[in-house]
């Protein structure tokens, strides 16, 4: 039984007072689970499941099963996500623009569901930042980006106000923002908990400082999504309206099937509620920045980058399916694989950000020359298909994904090898003469027992 507040319960009275006993029974209902399939991996699953209406790859499960130990999980063959979430999709297809090269940017990203959504819409050649706020959520953001396997990001972990230094760079602007949570109430206890109109108010102040410090990163003609996980009008739609009003941005009207069972206002700004859709609360609005009448072209002075000898480049490029497309740099003793159409925007952010990652992460040389590779090669969609590989069974790949000892279907030479589950890749493995070292990262093992 959930215990709402009543000052919430009085809220969404005046918002919708004639939906408001429907608002509430839904509350009571038990939280859907929804996953979206990674299309880059191949990943042939979940053919008897509902599709989510406003997303390709989303699909509605009719119970959760354990994911942590499913190997095509590890994999990046889909990412568990919130459906009301993915509406994201199908909002970036309306863009025009979107199949051309852009600089995007995902604010507050982590976990990383929506930049990997974005990654999904955007054109190839496109360059991602994704940023997160909050440094100890930067983990895990790294960890889902990097097994979703593409080569397009940058991932950073800065404040809006650093972001926002970036002068008129950024095409294409999410901004999930922090919010007091409401949207939450049926999946998370502590949300209710922490939930005050107090709390409201700091939230929305928050938000006010958050977009007020980032939008000069915007660029004029450029889009702004801004969207929360609350139902209240002081975070929505107040916030909208201040951005309008104060800040300039003007909104962008887009297209919504009438039988989609999302409250529409303006054709600007969509509302989810738990009585009307099959998933969580969520706000989410399109703006766009106004075209200035002169445009201001940005002279950033491009840092110096440490790219690696092209003598080096035999050992590198074969790993790659097309090394052709990317340019080696070194930081700290590693070696990456930047996408050349991204290298631009790189440099940029490593200048004014704090860049935790971007790219493909190769790995690093031994003292005997030889490449060690990292985790995020075996899972990029760019590794070559020339590189060895082993498929195992299920049971084997758990304990792989343990960092337990295993054994392999047969002998193998000794050597660098992909261990596959269903044709997807887990991670490295060396076959030494006496035993099999397992390279996955401690960080990234499976922690709980299996059955």
């Amino acid at each position: 039984m959930i215990n709402l507040p009543e000052d919430f319960k009085k809220n969404i009275l005046l918002i919708y007072p004639d939906e408001a006993i429907d608002f509430f029974e839904a509350l009571l209902n038990p939280p859907v689970t929804s996953v979206r399939v990674n299309p880059s991996k191949n990943a042939d699953m979940f053919k008897d499941a509902t599709l989510v209406p406003w997303c390709e790859e989303g699909f509605y499960l009719a119970h959760r099963p354990s994911f942590i130990t499913d190997p095509l999980f590890h994999a990046g063959a889909y990412y568990v996500q919130e459906s009301s979430g993915m509406f994201l999709q199908y909002v970036l297809k309306q863009l025009p623009g979107i199949d051309m090269p852009l600089t995007a940017l995902d604010l507050c990203a982590a976990p990383g569901g929506k930049s990997t959504l974005m990654q999904r819409v955007l054109h190839p050649h496109s360059a991602l930042i994704a940023n997160e706020i909050i440094k100890t959520r930067v983990p895990v953001l790294v960890e889902n980006m990097l097994r979703w396997g593409l080569p397009n990001q940058i991932i950073t972990n800065n404040d809006a106000k650093q972001v926002g230094n970036m002068s008129a760079l950024i095409d294409l602007m999410l901004v999930d923002a922090p919010c007091s949570g409401e949207g939450l109430f049926r999946k998370d206890q502590a949300a209710i908990k922490e939930w005050s109109p107090e709390n409201v108010m700091l939230c929305a102040g928050r938000q006010q400082r958050i977009l007020r410090e980032v939008l000069a990163a915007l660029k004029p003609g450029g889009f702004l999504i801004y969207t929360t996980c609350t139902y209240n009008e002081t975070e929505n739609d107040g916030i909208v309206k201040w951005l309008c009003n104060d800040m300039g941005l003007i909104p962008f009207e887009i297209d919504v099937p009438e039988l989609w069972p999302i409250e529409q206002i303006q054709k600007y700004m969509f509302k989810f509620l738990p009585h009307k859709v099959k998933g969580e609360g969520l706000f989410m609005a399109v703006l766009q920045k106004p075209l200035a009448e002169k445009l201001h072209e940005n002279k950033f002075k491009e840092p110096k980058l440490n790219f690696v000898s092209r003598k080096l480049f035999p050992q590198l490029t074969p790993w790659l399916s097309n090394p052709d497309d990317f340019d080696f740099v070194t930081e700290n003793d590693f070696i990456y694989a930047l996408p050349k159409t991204i290298l631009p925007v790189f440099a940029v952010a490593r200048s004014k950000l704090y860049v935790k990652h971007a790219g493909i992460c190769m790995g690093k040389f031994d003292k005997h020359g030889e490449l060690i590779p990292e985790h995020h090669l075996a899972l990029s969609i760019c590794l070559s298909k020339n590189i060895e590989s082993i498929e195992v069974d299920k049971n084997t790949a758990l304990l792989f994904l343990k960092k337990v000892t295993f054994s392999l279907p047969q002998v193998f030479e000794q050597g660098w090898y992909v261990l596959r589950y269903q044709g997807l890749a887990l991670g490295w493995i060396k076959v030494l003469p006496n035993r099999i070292n397992n390279y996955l990262p401690a960080g990234y093992r499976i922690i709980k027992e299996l059955d």
